[in-house]
């Protein structure tokens, strides 16, 4: 991934470089750019804009700029010219270098505080939502009203057919008698 990011970044810092005072601060947009009276400062920066050189020597004379170097040089002398020393720095620093190794130990509370307590949530409602009522009451429960259901029916079903004769004859005479109570209130 490396090798495309490289040949994707070589033209793009020529086009960069090459086309910047054009398109910010040519006629390249036309009209489509305007800068609003309300926003008096971005004219004043327009006024300021000497081109990209001095935009960049401006930029390593900051102090962010400097750090970065320094940074860089440290990383250098530490690890590839005296390797020897990150070990010396880290036993004589002791405590403040495991504070700062830690991160502070802000991602052991975050682990413990907020990944910690989501998964105990999780598990409650596992627990409680889906073991106990989707599953215990309304899979399993279910299941166990059909088999109860199913075992009252069973003991009715005698084979005979007289008897599931009356049955149909009991439950059209229920029936009727709820359509005429209906009809007459």
């Amino acid at each position: 991934m490396t090798v495309p990011l490289v040949l994707l970044a070589i033209p793009s810092i020529y086009s960069g470089w090459a086309y910047i005072d054009h398109v910010l601060f040519g006629n390249f947009f036309g009209q489509s750019i305007v800068i609003a009276q309300q926003h008096a400062g971005l004219a004043t920066m327009t006024e300021e804009w000497h081109g990209p050189w001095p935009f960049v020597l401006h930029g390593m004379t900051t102090l962010p700029f400097w750090l970065a170097v320094a940074g860089v040089a440290a990383a250098w002398l530490l690890y590839i010219k005296r390797s020897d020393l990150p070990a010396k720095i880290s036993e004589r620093a002791g405590a403040l270098y495991q504070l700062l190794v830690n991160n502070y130990y802000i991602d052991r509370f975050n682990d413990w505080f907020f990944a910690g307590g989501f998964r105990r949530l999780g598990t409650l409602f596992s627990n409680v939502g889906d073991r106990s009522i989707i599953d215990g009451f309304f899979v399993n429960g279910s299941a166990r009203l059909v088999g109860a259901t199913s075992a009252v029916l069973r003991q009715i079903q005698s084979g005979f057919i007289y008897q599931y004769a009356f049955a149909m004859v009991l439950g059209i005479v229920v029936f009727l008698f709820w359509w005429l109570t209906l009809r007459v209130v």
